[in-house]
């Protein structure tokens, strides 16, 4: 009589002790399909791209601070959201997790474009408050991946994305050009770690599941 398929409410050790029909051992939680990482791979690059524009405009306008962090909340939001929404071999808490602070951080940059004229002081609690979604969404996604590729980076980078946000909230007087460089420099981090991540995961997909 033929084996019945596992359950997803499968245990770890039944994970571990499953074989796929090649004979290679199932990983608990798989990661992110290959083809997936190229996403991440551009997420990494926006965000260097828009910190190097923050870093190059010292000067810029609260009209330009809303569009360049903006930007990145909306896209980086709703992507991570869509890579958890595909990727079912998650653990649920941690998907769900994810997805729903993912949505909240693209509506939170969607916030941050819509009002371009907002004072400084509200669009720094905006942002501020994108940046901590963010950084938690990351903190699910490396948490619930077992995953050892790229996990340190992702935890580190979101762990720098929560500081930031506190930092700003917990120094309402913050001026512009303080900001602007600390934003920068979130966004710099943020989009080294994802394309190290990134470049991991894709070198991890090539590889034979048993080579070290």
């Amino acid at each position: 009589m033929p084996e019945r398929p596992p359950t997803p409410a499968a245990t770890d050790a039944e994970w571990t002790s499953m074989t796929r029909p090649d004979g290679r051992a199932a990983e608990p939680y798989p990661g992110l399909p290959p083809h997936r990482h190229w996403l991440r791979l551009i997420l990494g690059v926006l965000a260097i791209a828009l910190a190097v524009a923050a870093f190059a405009w010292p000067d810029a306008t609260i009209r330009v601070v809303a569009v360049l962090f903006g930007l990145n909340l909306v896209v980086t939001g709703f992507v991570r959201a869509g890579l958890l929404l595909f990727a079912p071999g998650y653990p649920l808490l941690y998907r769900l997790l994810g997805i729903v602070f993912g949505v909240l951080t693209g509506l939170v940059g969607l916030l941050c474009l819509r009002n371009l004229t907002a004072s400084l002081a509200v669009l720094l609690v905006v942002v501020a408050i994108g940046w901590l979604l963010d950084g938690l969404v990351q903190l699910f996604t490396a948490i619930g991946s077992r995953a050892p590729e790229g996990n340190n980076w992702q935890i580190a980078t979101a762990l720098l994305m929560v500081l930031g946000a506190v930092t700003v909230l917990a120094w309402p007087k913050i001026g512009i050009g303080a900001f602007v460089f600390i934003g920068a420099t979130v966004l710099a981090f943020s989009g080294i770690g994802l394309t190290i991540t990134a470049i991991m995961g894709m070198r991890a997909a090539r590889q034979p599941s048993g080579a070290h």
